[in-house]
């Protein structure tokens, strides 16, 4: 698990490279959501607050988890992959190539292994959570929260 001193640097070098504010429109703390892939760690946000951490599962090679800002523009409580024809509970969509945040099978032990083992054991881009917890994020996060995936591709 990661030192919350870590994680607050982390937000805060999040905050300086992608420019946001804790705060959205009026005086609402900003929700925002962090993926560390070098962690296998999500982490979400209300203002500099941290929410909710959960261990994840993020792309193998070849089909990475690509870093970057997002927003969530569409979330659907059940749905089936049309590519991958996977069930994928609790989606949220990020990015226009299909990537989403959504419960997964195994997904802590997946997580474990992709970190610790290979990077062969992976998703297709997504970021997968326990069924559990993708609920909670689900719950936790509306449409039009901001998504920003940290790889180690920022470091270079």
């Amino acid at each position: 698990m990661l030192k919350r001193t870590l994680v607050a640097a982390l937000v805060l070098v999040t905050a300086t490279l992608f420019g946001w504010s804790a705060t959205s429109h009026g005086a609402n703390p900003r929700k925002t959501i962090i993926v560390i892939v070098s962690e296998q760690r999500l982490i979400a946000l209300e203002g500099y607050t941290i929410v909710h951490e959960f261990d994840v599962v993020t792309g193998r090679p070849g089909k990475e988890t690509t870093h970057g800002k997002y927003t969530i523009f569409a979330k659907h409580e059940d749905y089936t992959s049309k590519t991958y024809n996977v069930e994928m509970p609790f989606t949220m969509f990020f990015s226009k190539d299909g990537k989403a945040i959504h419960g997964t099978s195994w997904a802590t032990l997946r997580s474990y292994v992709h970190t610790y083992v290979t990077e062969s054991v992976g998703s297709h881009g997504c970021v997968g959570l326990t069924d559990e917890d993708a609920a909670t994020l689900f719950k936790w996060a509306p449409v039009g929260t901001a998504v920003v995936v940290l790889t180690e591709e920022e470091g270079e």
